[in-house]
């Protein structure tokens, strides 16, 4: 029985995405290689035959989704595009997203796995964050070095408000942080 010529790269993308909402809701240490497949509706083998292992999908989550998806930083005028931010960080920084970790950003929910990874893979989230940093400070005003200050700023807002949140009770204290992180990183879009 023949297959499908796309057949295997429908596969990788399946075990992909189902892996990466397994990886953010378990982390890397809290799921193995049959829990990955199963999530993704497919055998260990199969798993296999599109990852050599669990740090090779690690890898290939973070290429596909550090930093995706974010606002389109390169067209309109400065003030749509700052305005396009703002909405996009009031979506970022909120309740729904600290309650869903499955669907959110890897960020929150990875950084701390990649950071007791192998170099490769800290090196390709190296590469993700320097890209969206580019990407935040092409929406900012002011002088570039001002502008990727304050874009990692607003990142380390973003991923350390939705990490902190989480880690804590669904609580007024919870949401405070989360409005208290929301308010200074639109602070930060204009410069002073």
């Amino acid at each position: 029985m023949r297959y499908p010529s796309d057949q295997k790269a429908r596969a990788k993308e399946a075990i992909l995405q189902a892996g990466a909402r397994a990886l953010r809701t378990n982390g890397f240490n809290g799921i193995g290689v049959d829990g990955l497949a199963a999530s993704a509706g497919v055998t260990s083998g199969a798993f296999y035959s599109n990852f050599s292992n669990k740090e090779a999908l690690l890898e290939e989550v973070i290429a596909t989704c550090v930093g995706e998806p974010f606002i389109d930083s390169e067209s309109g005028s400065l003030a749509e595009r700052q305005d396009r931010l703002r909405e996009w960080l009031a979506m970022y920084i909120s309740a729904e997203h600290r309650a869903d970790p499955a669907s959110g950003c890897v960020m929150p929910t990875l950084s701390a796995d990649v950071a007791r990874s192998n170099p490769q893979i800290r090196a390709a989230y190296q590469r993700k964050m320097l890209r969206l940093v580019h990407k935040m400070s092409n929406v900012l005003d002011g002088a570039k070095p001002d502008r990727e200050k304050r874009a990692w700023s607003i990142i380390a807002m973003m991923v350390g408000a939705i990490a902190i949140s989480r880690a804590m009770p669904d609580s007024k204290e919870a949401d405070r942080a989360l409005d208290s992180a929301l308010q200074t990183a639109t602070a930060l879009i204009a410069s002073k």
